[in-house]
């Protein structure tokens, strides 16, 4: 083929493609695809085999073979999987004739005598064999190979981005994945959320305008009144913080441009159901058009308070769910926070929303509440009563499982409980090692809401409160007043024990919807964290006067700064913070000047912490940034986030190099990312020296029985083997054998 030729080729792949985007199914994009492949090849045969959960190669889509006939390569069976299992491309011709053929009883392949298989990889995972096969005993053109390789990366892209259901025979169960909006496994019976019908609502003309005017107010009065109630039950469960979710609703509600939009719709003589359809359809395609994800999400605010002013209109309430104890799986297309207040959460086992992601204020609901849930998974089919696991560690969804998964599932569902009550019994035991080593273990908090869990799961205290989850789960600013009340309030339940406040620290995945930001290329390296704030000093001051305000007659409350990295940083905040003391003061009011630290995530900052330490009362070492920007890896990337392993050796000798110099300075140290409930990660922290750990509430038993259960000499050894090793996986292997030696393995068994 000429280099002309070669070009074409290439002009028709990108044709195959954006051609096949527009079929309607999966199925139907990746049939249109192999026979675009047959006829620009010029080939008799391309088909598509899928790697099923056995290993085995099932054919699903085909041009050239018999239509319907069921082909199963059985595991390393044949040319196609020898192409799978060597993930290497195999071109031969007569195929019959090689010591790896395999024969597919009446598929008529006999006719055809040249083979060409390209595996299908994914992200280093390979997951099916595209084949092309010919009556004509030749090889395929070396140009032609080329060609069909890459049409091979773009299918298997496609596959496995859009389709697990073409992983699984169609008599198996349905499995979907989505985003993970909080953590856990659950099981139970599928209780479908009505959809609001707003789509539904027909263009009908009114001769009464006055009428629907009257109409309106009614129903907005209503819709307030239904609102407030649901607010005010949510406060007394759950917290001031979480009620203040409802407030968006509440705040849409009262805009004035919404109004206007209805009233206008309303004056050219449309019926009001019309006119909200057409507000909320407005409001809703502004949102989605918006570059910000954070704002992007709020359309689903927008859509849910129009299905609750239709809900009202119509003077219909949600289906009741089931009668009796058996657990529920709350789906819907987009399920509100209405949805769960009406719904008694003993029984909510699960939430699966076919829309939304990890923004979403129902993602928010999910993770306070400990509710596993899956968002952002598209067309879902599933029924009323449909048996559903929700996998919300691996953002899966499986509806009608097959009796071996549900058993597995059930099987971990017990496990987990049984580790959970076992561990439980001793979650308010100190953390105390073998040895007599004391480690304090607090929670990382951001919610009112989090409150009693973490006092249940035996925390000592707060070490890392997240005080920008307040103002995500707002449409404005809180107040000096509102914060004022959250801080005092979480600070009156832990009464004397420590608590650390983070300044809030926005930017990046972060946003807030009501406040400008910068559409950056790179944002985890831009304008977030404490260089948002020191440009937006009026957010920093009001925070710090709440706070002290909130703090006064506590002797344990501290301050963090995050993502601080020059000293020019550091001294402009301290110097604010002690305006701020000084103008309260001169005020006349009763304040209370914090501890001062920062979080050690920058890694800048760390040669510059001996410059710091007359400046400094503590610091804490925030794992999840520090790591990222060590290995200079997005752990939430897609494509990247494979290589990321918080016990990277680079990131545990610089943990060493911090704990040393900590100690060099007498500085208190802690850690409050996610290496603080690794279990394995924990273990070499205690033999760093660190005796202060912060992590998710629901952790902390896990990692008090396993200290309880070793002793800091241990610790140190495994540490100084771990140092030896130059890969994250020799280490966690030595992590994890060490565990099994001290019958602490908990994935498999419970603790004895």
């Amino acid at each position: 083929m000429s280099q002309n030729s070669s070009e074409s080729a290439f002009t028709k792949l990108t044709q195959i493609i954006q051609s096949a985007a527009k079929a309607n199914t999966i199925e139907a994009q990746v049939q249109h695809i192999v026979e675009a492949i047959s006829e620009t090849l010029l080939v008799d045969v391309c088909s598509l085999y899928l790697r099923q959960p056995d290993d085995s190669l099932r054919l699903v889509a085909s041009r050239g073979l018999i239509r319907n006939h069921p082909v199963v390569i059985p595991s390393k069976q044949g040319l196609v999987g020898q192409v799978m299992q060597q993930q290497n491309t195999i071109n031969i011709k007569d195929p019959d004739q090689h010591p790896g053929y395999f024969y597919v009883a009446n598929s008529e392949e006999e006719q055809f005598h040249s083979f060409c298989g390209v595996p299908l990889v994914y992200r280093a995972q390979v997951n099916g064999v595209l084949v092309a096969q010919s009556r004509r005993a030749e090889l395929l053109p070396s140009d032609h190979v080329a060609l069909f390789s890459t049409l091979a990366t773009h299918l298997a892209m496609l596959i496995a981005t859009y389709s697990k259901d073409l992983f699984v025979s169609p008599s198996e169960a349905k499995l979907y994945q989505g985003i993970s909006g909080a953590q856990g496994v659950a099981l139970g019976k599928a209780f479908i959320r009505k959809e609001s019908g707003l789509a539904e609502i027909q263009k009908l003309k009114t001769d009464d305008v006055g009428t629907e005017q009257t109409r309106w107010v009614s129903l907005k009065a209503e819709a307030m009144n239904e609102l407030r109630e649901e607010r005010d039950t949510v406060c007394s469960t759950l917290g001031e913080g979480l009620a203040s979710v409802l407030d968006a609703y509440q705040m849409l509600l009262k805009d004035a441009t919404f109004e206007q939009r209805i009233m206008d719709e309303v004056a050219q003589g449309y019926q009001l159901p019309w006119a909200i359809r057409q507000a909320v359809s407005f409001f809703s395609d502004k949102f989605k058009e918006m570059d910000d994800p954070y704002l992007r999400a709020r359309h689903e605010d927008i859509e849910q308070l129009g299905a609750k002013l239709y809900q009202i209109w119509q003077r219909t309430s949600e289906p009741q769910a089931p009668a009796g104890n058996e657990p529920l799986i709350l789906v819907g297309d987009q399920i509100s926070v209405s949805d769960i207040v009406n719904l008694a959460t003993d029984r909510l086992a699960g939430i699966v929303c076919f829309g939304g992601g990890s923004l979403s204020h129902i993602a928010v609901f999910a993770n306070a509440l400990g509710i596993p849930a899956v968002m952002g998974l598209g067309e879902v089919s599933v029924q009323n009563s449909e048996q559903v696991v929700v996998d919300g560690d691996a953002g899966q969804v499986i509806c009608s499982p097959a009796k071996s998964a549900l058993r597995e599932y059930k099987r971990i569902i017990s496990e987990r409980q049984t580790l959970a009550n076992r561990l439980q019994a001793d979650s308010q035991l100190p953390a105390v090692t073998k040895d007599n080593v004391r480690v304090t273990l607090l929670a990382n908090s951001g919610l009112q809401a989090d409150v009693l869990p973490g006092l249940r799961f035996g925390a000592e205290g707060i070490g890392l409160f997240r005080t920008e989850v307040p103002f995500m789960v707002r449409s404005s600013l809180p107040s000096e007043d509102d914060q004022e009340k959250i801080y005092r309030s979480l600070i009156s339940h832990y009464k004397d024990k420590p608590i650390y406040f983070r300044t809030l620290d926005i930017g990046a995945d972060k946003p807030l919807s009501y406040l400008p930001l910068v559409k950056e290329e790179n944002p985890a390296l831009g304008w977030r964290g404490i260089r948002y704030i020191l440009d937006n000093q009026p957010l920093l001051i009001t925070q710090l006067r709440a706070f002290m305000k909130a703090a006064a007659g506590s002797r344990h409350v501290h301050l963090m700064l995050p993502m601080i990295a020059s000293t020019e940083q550091l001294d402009q905040c301290l110097a604010i913070l002690n305006e701020v003391h000084h103008q309260l003061v001169a005020e006349g009011v009763q304040v209370c000047r914090p501890k001062v630290g920062i979080m050690v995530e920058v890694p800048s900052c760390i040669a510059l912490l001996p410059f710091w330490r007359d400046k400094l009362d503590f610091i804490s070492i925030g794992t999840n940034d520090l790591s990222q920007y060590l290995l200079a890896l997005d752990r939430n990337s897609p494509l990247v986030g494979k290589w990321y392993d918080s016990l990277h050796p680079a990131v545990i000798h610089e943990l060493l190099r911090i704990s040393t110099m900590a100690k060099q300075m007498n500085l208190p140290v802690s850690v409050c990312g996610e290496m603080a409930s690794d279990p394995v990660a924990v273990i070499l922290l205690l033999g760093m020296g660190i005796q202060q750990l912060s992590m998710s509430a629901a952790k902390i038993p896990l990692i008090k029985w396993i200290l309880r259960s070793i002793t800091r000499e241990q610790a140190g050894e495994l540490l100084a083997e771990a140092l030896q090793q130059d890969n994250a996986s020799a280490i966690r292997q030595l992590g994890q054998q060490f565990l099994a030696s001290k019958q602490l393995l908990f994935n498999e068994t419970t603790p004895k």
